[in-house]
Formats: structure tokens, sequence, C-alpha cells
């Protein structure tokens, strides 16, 4: 079930055409609630990327209504133009769940330079949240593959709470690492970004593409304040499995014999 194992979230993946005809391209992740918390950290090179530039002024304000990720253009080296394009697909999400565009996260992997076309995004965006469920975390997983062979996911159960995650790894056109986990323990927005910075410090590889990000998320659904501590170690331990599921992928080994 992979972020939707956790109570308050589900998600769907689609082909909405900006990678291969019919791979699922877009992918829609949503907090039902009720805390909308989030914490999130960035690559080091996130100017470039006009989903995270956009993102980075969301989670500024620590609450995510819902994430759109798509594959097969990562928007990067395109601002000013992509800046606009991004901000456009944020204020169509937001219509869908008739909230803000302030807490709507993007983002966007593949190769770098060109912008997804914004139509084909919107359609994909309309068609997943139509076919949003607590069931959608693999076809959501499966739409942010680039050169993945597989799907990134897994979930561990905590005392009273769930903690579920999905990644990709990096391809040869671009070193994304993309790491979205979900939990319906009850977190503060502040929690959530520390938390996710140390895990990821501790367990994933470097984050230094444009395109890069590991985010939390938190529904509080679960109703459980966790020990921080035990909490802290859950989360590390979702992450190791992730890395360990990408450096166990044949691309990853391809793309650090093409670097």
């Amino acid at each position: 079930m992979s972020v939707t194992a956790p109570l308050g979230f589900r998600a769907a993946g689609v082909s909405a055409g900006i990678g291969e005809e019919g791979v699922r391209d877009v992918a829609v992740l949503v907090n039902d609630g009720p805390s909308r918390a989030a914490g999130a950290v960035f690559g080091t090179d996130s100017d470039r990327s006009a989903p995270a530039l956009w993102s980075r002024q969301v989670l500024s304000g620590g609450r995510v209504r819902a994430v759109v990720l798509n594959s097969g253009r990562a928007n990067v080296d395109t601002v000013p133009l992509g800046f606009q394009d991004v901000h456009a697909l944020a204020e169509h999400t937001a219509v869908a769940f008739d909230d803000s565009a302030a807490e709507i996260v993007l983002c966007a992997v593949g190769p770098v330079g060109d912008r997804p076309p914004l139509d084909r995004l919107t359609g994909g965006v309309t068609a997943a949240v139509a076919e949003l469920s607590r069931t959608g975390g693999l076809t959501a997983a499966d739409a942010v593959r680039t050169t993945d062979t597989v799907v990134k996911i897994v979930f561990r159960r905590g005392v009273g709470y769930t903690v579920g995650a999905m990644a990709k790894g990096p391809d040869p056109s671009l070193s994304t690492g993309l790491y979205v986990v979900t939990t319906d323990a009850e977190l503060a927005a502040d929690r959530c970004r520390d938390l996710i910075a140390t895990a990821a410090a501790k367990t994933l590889p470097p984050l230094t593409g444009p395109a890069d990000i590991a985010l939390l998320m938190a529904s509080g659904a679960a109703g459980v304040a966790p020990d921080e501590e035990a909490f802290a170690a859950l989360l590390a331990e979702v992450c190791a499995d992730l890395a360990a599921q990408i450096d166990a992928d044949p691309a990853t080994t391809e793309h650090e014999n093409r670097t």
C-alpha cells in the first residue's frame, strides 16, 4: 500500500502522455487529515527546479493538502516560464480539492531543460483525482519511475500508527532522488521537517540533484502522538529500506557507471 498504508491518505497514478505512450507518469497523493503537517528537505541545487522553488514556498507554511508528481520531464532549467507552469498546475489542483494552491506540493523528475506540457499535466491531475483511493499507493509509485525497473515502496507499523513511503532512484539524465513518506501519527510541522532531515542524512544518498526531495506528511488520523525516539528509529528504518531498494535496482548501477 506504500504511501496509503497510513490512515488519512489516498493516491493514484495515471498515464497523461508526458513520457512514453501508455506509461503512468502523473501521480497525486492527498492528505485527508485531520492534520496537514508536513516538512521536507530539498536538493542543494533546487533553485534550478521550478517545482522545487514552488514547493519550498509551500513547505515554509508547514501544511500540505496534496502532492502532484510527474515523471517524463523534470521542469529544471526552465525558469521563469517553468515557474508560471507550476503555479498554474497548483491552482488547477487546488480547484479539484476546493482548497488553496499554497498547500499543493509539486515534484517532477526526468530529463532536464524541457517543460512538461501543461495541458497534459492538468489532464493527468484531473484523471488521477478521479481515481484516488486508499489502495492507490502502488500506481502512484509506478508513476514516478523514470529508469527504475521496479517500484520502490515500504511501510512499517509503530505503536498505534503507521509509516509508509515510496521513492525513485537516480537516472542517467539527472541524479534525482525522490522520497515521499507518510504517517498517520500526530506530528507538528517543525518536527516533520527535523525528523525527515535527520533520517535522510543518516540513510539516504546525498540530495544533490535540483529536483531532489525528501518529504514527510502527517495526517494525525491515528490520533497517536508517538514517542519521538521510537518514531525517529522507525522513520530511519523506512528510509534505509528505500535506499536499499534503490541500490539493488540494476538501473542504479547503470547510472553510477555513467557518472
